[in-house]
């Protein structure tokens, strides 16, 4: 048998700890756990789970904890369980145990359930965020994203004689929020 590499995934940094995945990870054999903190919702941006891959060599395999820390939707986790057999790799997940090596039709159809039983947990978890944000809306409290252009000093470069271009470069912004500021 080949290498065992962990895979460990955190939605957030803040009030998360990766370590008990770690550690599981470890204990199951992983000589390395390789993690990332950010969305399942997406492939994007997951550099420690790219590096993984490209590590993985025939007759290793991919190890995480669960379905969803690869990924919860059902073309990803597909999409990066064939890029692991790909390289002649197992992916390995501890559970539900499911062993995919791409011979066995079984796991396929455990991945497919698991990554659309993903995506309906993604919906519902938007849907809880939207309702959270509407909530918050009608008591005041939320006010949105806090603005991050200063329109007083849009108008104030304006005055001067400096263009939308010139604007937009001395304020490290795009020049059609130049032109929105100035349209209002």
């Amino acid at each position: 048998m080949g290498k065992i590499l962990g895979y460990a995934r955190i939605s957030t940094d803040q009030g998360q700890d990766i370590s008990s995945q770690k550690a599981k990870l470890e204990e199951l054999g992983a000589i390395v756990v390789f993690c990332d903190v950010g969305n399942g919702s997406s492939l994007t941006g997951r550099d420690q789970l790219e590096a993984a891959i490209r590590l993985l060599e025939p007759g290793s395999e991919l190890l995480a904890l669960h379905p969803d820390r690869l990924a919860r939707d059902t073309g990803d986790l597909l999409t990066i369980a064939k890029r692991i057999i790909e390289r002649g790799a197992v992916l390995r997940i501890a559970d539900p145990a499911i062993r995919f090596d791409g011979s066995d039709m079984m796991a396929e159809i455990m991945l497919t359930l698991f990554g659309m039983i993903g995506s309906v947990e993604k919906h519902f978890i938007k849907a809880r965020q939207r309702r959270g944000i509407e909530a918050a809306r009608q008591r005041g409290v939320y006010k949105g994203r806090p603005a991050t252009i200063d329109p007083a000093r849009i108008r104030e470069l304006k005055e001067q004689g400096l263009g939308a271009t010139q604007i937009a470069k001395a304020m490290n912004i795009g020049r059609a929020s130049v032109y929105r500021v100035l349209a209002a």
